[in-house]
């Protein structure tokens, strides 16, 4: 005899409360999409980030003049660094060393910066640049790498005296070590960068990017130019990049160099050459990430997209109203300047949709890693099944313990309140 399937609909009627619960959410669509943070909220203007692991720096407005504040991934918690009435700028981090630009000295050095770099472990400060009056002067746009295991400031120092328009300085950060300089030939080098012990600059005067491995003497030159405008030097391992004009898209495009293993012999292309503005360009790895102005579909005319070696391929990373800049790269993790609230505001993302939030780790219980399928940076996915469903509570509601000792709590505070408790298990349950 045959007998009438009921509905969907009408089966769940009559279904245990826990149970219709559990259905109900299996029925709800998963969105996709990689997550965001956004760091700072304070109204005022936040801008030049740097990232290192996932720690982020980056200058602050809020209190009336700039200070350098830290963002630390692992907890949520902001922190301000420095609290000194004059400008603190430009910050870079390496690991546990913050460096900046800074003016606390003006009234002797006539509003000449100084570099001073603070130790987050220890909360030691130290000046990097020479105090005497032979190297006082302008010392700008620090950068720091402790990438071969010996920490290493780079600077450009333009002190009367010296030269009007700026050479490149290093130290080693090793109690020992005092400021050298990279190359002596030139008066015009401007925007060093350092990665381990490989430093890249622009010199105006002769023209083109150089390049010197600190442990030897000689300088390369990269790539001679004339009359043409060099912005954003950054390298990671052989390969070193800047925005750069070209003749061919009439527009700033990234230029990308490729050393051998010796450091010597090179290559020299365009990395997505498009008729559209350029800049800002991070890279770290197989990953470069930069500012581009070509139309996308929802953008406000300054996106972010990336270029991936191991496939050859370009594609956009944040397209949003307002403003995307000043992109830092480290590991999977892009921090960057946004005005899509008006002011500038630090965010952070991933280079993907595979990179988890920072610090997350997989649920005794779960089938992987937590994600947050909503992209509101926090991880409502508890399971790690790449959805939200009432699975997600019930382990949540058995790992609370654990979570709160294993986790960075403020990605599963889900209610706002500063800890993991019950109230969080319901508003886990409303977000269905």
């Amino acid at each position: 005899m045959y007998q009438a399937v009921p509905s969907r609909t009408m089966s769940i009627r009559f279904l245990p409360p826990i149970t219709l619960l559990l259905c109900l959410a299996l029925l709800l669509p998963a969105p996709g999409g990689a997550w965001e943070i956004r760091l700072t909220d304070s109204g005022a203007a936040q801008q030049n980030p740097a990232i290192s692991g996932s720690t982020v720096v980056w200058e602050d407005d809020r209190n009336g003049n700039w200070d350098i504040y830290l963002w630390d991934g692992m907890t949520g918690e902001t922190r301000r660094l420095t609290d000194d009435t004059y400008d603190q700028r430009y910050p870079q981090i390496a690991g546990r060393l913050v460096v900046w630009e800074d003016l606390r000295n003006s009234e002797v050095q006539m509003e000449n910066p100084d570099i001073y770099l603070y130790d987050l472990i220890t909360g030691a400060e130290m000046m990097v640049n020479s105090p005497d009056s032979l190297w006082g002067g302008y010392e700008r746009r620090p950068a720091i790498s402790t990438d071969s295991g010996k920490p290493v400031v780079v600077w450009y120092d333009s002190a009367n005296g010296l030269s009007e328009c700026g050479r490149v300085f290093f130290r080693y950060i090793d109690g020992v070590s005092g400021p050298r300089q990279v190359y002596q030939d030139s008066n015009t080098q401007t925007s060093p960068w350092v990665s381990g012990e490989q430093v890249a600059w622009t010199d105006q005067d002769l023209g083109g990017i150089y390049f010197r491995y600190l442990r030897e003497d000689p300088t390369i030159v990269l790539e001679r130019m004339s009359n043409e405008t060099i912005t954003g030097i950054r390298s990671s391992g052989n390969r070193i990049v800047w925005s750069q004009f070209s003749q061919d898209s009439m527009e700033f495009n990234i230029r990308l160099c490729e050393l051998d293993p010796t450091m010597t012999p090179r290559v020299l292309r365009w990395l997505s050459p498009f008729d559209s503005f350029q800049s800002d360009p991070s890279i770290d790895g197989d990953l470069v990430v930069w500012r581009d102005e070509r139309p996308a579909a929802g953008g406000g005319g300054g996106d972010l997209y990336r270029y991936d070696f191991r496939t050859g391929e370009t594609a956009p990373l944040v397209v949003a109203y307002g403003l995307q800049y000043q992109p830092a790269l480290d590991g999977g993790l892009v921090a960057f300047t946004d005005t899509r609230w008006g002011n500038p505001e630090i965010y952070l993302v991933p280079v993907d949709d595979g990179v988890p939030l920072p610090g997350v780790v997989e649920v005794p219980g779960g089938t992987g890693v937590p994600t947050d399928p909503d992209g509101e940076g926090r991880c409502p996915d508890v399971n790690g099944n790449g959805r939200r469903d009432f699975a997600d509570i019930v382990l949540y509601f058995n790992q609370m313990g654990w979570i709160t000792a294993n986790e960075p709590v403020f990605l599963f505070d889900f209610n706002g309140n500063g800890r993991i408790d019950f109230a969080d298990v319901v508003a886990l349950f409303n977000g269905l």
